[in-house]
């Protein structure tokens, strides 16, 4: 502020330094190249008016008053001086007071009409000061509401992308085996919550035993924890997610656990472990991530129960997981099934019989480098509709062709039998008489009541193939 009035202060004074400074200029040139005409009396216009209008134009009513005044006195002077005997009627004369007074007066009339012209000017200026300052106000209020747009929508944005991602991700639960299924749980919560330490405890017994953990610092978590005790026993007495805010006594609940949500199984019914958040961003912690906490855990659970139910499906059925073969009884279910259709519609069905006699008796090893090969040999040659299934004698395996008929099935058999030929060149050094097989056909016909009579037949039907040299 005292800088500004500085400013100001000498901006009102520097009209009076022009002016006198430039009268004095005027003088001594006057003095110095024109002595013969003191004061430019004879010079037409006068200098004198150099300093008047540029003063009156500048500064307004003030600079051209005081540059008029000043200029008829430096003149008035000059004259006196050149006039030594000067009469009283000369002094009266127009000629004298003439020019002197026409510096005041052009000077005042300029000097005025400049004025009204700043004057008009400055309140311009006030008024578009007033009108930026105003802008100024609304720009900065603009800004933050369009800051604060920008982050709700990005938060909009971020909470649907999250959303979406987040149920794409609990889909792929499904998919995972039963030890795959906690650490991607884990995963899920360091990626969508930016969660640095979690684990999951399962139940067992009358205790929770930690299962799978996820540290990013040195601390560590106990193996086993009481069921009642701290925050897990609080979720899972309750089934529902709880947090260090919903509980009044700090000593209850173990140190470091922040969230603790139940995992539960058999349509929500029974808590199966306790998935817990130990460490994460003081501003991620809200209403939010504890909501997003409950929701991985309900996941985590039905992807368990669903995973336990394909295991057990899957162990009741599949019998040789190194070949997918499904087992004897679920054999005779689906033949019979596949049976029926075939005589309803009047459509083919083939049954192939293929055995290893000597694998009965065969080393572990040698069994599984033919069951490898056979493996491999049966992706190559049969349809995803065809199924393969064990007989109820080692190394023995039957292959059901639905919509084959026993002439297309025998085909299949040779080009398996041929397959297999070319992989014993080099296959089964451990054991060369492994790579004998006997196989059998037969096809569905409308003489069969039954769809054992199939299997009488192929078993009929069964020849031994030797490969070796």
């Amino acid at each position: 502020m005292l800088k500004v009035h500085a400013v100001v202060k000498k901006y009102k004074l520097s009209k009076y330094f022009e002016v006198l400074t430039g009268v004095i200029a005027l003088t001594v040139i006057n003095l110095i190249f024109f002595r013969s005409d003191l004061g430019f009396i004879n010079v037409s216009p006068h200098p004198y008016w150099i300093i008047v209008l540029l003063t009156a134009s500048r500064y307004g009513f003030g600079g051209g008053a005081f540059a008029g005044f000043i200029t008829a006195v430096a003149y008035f002077g000059f004259v006196l001086l050149s006039i030594p005997d000067l009469a009283l009627v000369e002094f009266k004369s127009l000629s004298m007071w003439g020019k002197p007074a026409l510096f005041f007066i052009v000077g005042v009339v300029i000097g005025e009409m400049r004025e009204l012209n700043i004057k008009e000017y400055s309140s311009l200026s006030e008024e578009r000061d007033a009108y930026k300052e105003a802008f100024n106000k609304i720009k900065i209020k603009f800004d933050v509401l369009s800051e604060a747009k920008q982050e709700i929508d990005t938060r909009i944005i971020s909470q649907e992308n999250t959303l979406g991602t987040l149920y794409e991700a609990a889909q792929g639960l499904r998919t995972l085996s039963q030890e795959s299924i906690f650490p991607a749980v884990l995963e899920i919560l360091i990626e969508f919550m930016s969660v640095e330490d979690c684990s999951i405890y399962t139940l067992e017994g009358d205790e929770f035993k930690l299962n799978t953990a996820i540290r990013h610092g040195k601390s560590s978590l106990p193996d086993k924890i009481p069921y009642y005790e701290g925050l897990m026993g609080l979720a899972a007495e309750d089934k529902k997610t709880v947090s260090i805010k919903e509980v009044a006594d700090s000593e209850s609940m173990p140190s470091g656990i922040i969230i603790s949500a139940p995992i539960l199984a058999d349509n929500q019914k029974h808590v199966i472990g306790v998935l817990n958040v130990e460490k994460m961003p003081f501003m991620k912690f809200n209403s939010d991530s504890v909501r997003v906490a409950g929701l991985v855990a309900d996941w985590c659970g039905s992807s368990m129960e669903n995973a336990t139910v394909f295991q057990e499906t899957k162990d009741k059925l599949i019998a040789d997981e190194l070949i997918d073969a499904y087992t004897y009884d679920y054999f005779k279910k689906r033949l019979r099934e596949e049976f029926v259709r075939s005589r309803r519609y009047e459509l083919d069905l083939s049954l192939i019989l293929l055995e290893f006699p000597s694998m009965e008796n065969a080393s572990d090893d040698g069994r599984e480098e033919v069951l490898m090969a056979f493996s491999m040999i049966l992706k190559n040659q049969i349809r995803e509709i065809d199924i393969l299934f064990l007989n109820d004698k080692p190394g023995s395996f039957f292959l059901v062709l639905p919509t084959t008929p026993a002439a297309g099935a025998r085909v299949v058999v040779k080009n398996i039998l041929n397959a297999f030929r070319a992989l014993s060149m080099m296959a089964f050094e451990s054991d060369e008489s492994l790579v004998e097989i006997r196989a059998g056909v037969s096809g569905y016909s409308m003489g069969m009541e039954d769809p054992m009579d199939m299997v009488k037949a192929v078993e009929e039907d069964v020849v031994s193939v030797l490969f070796t040299e």
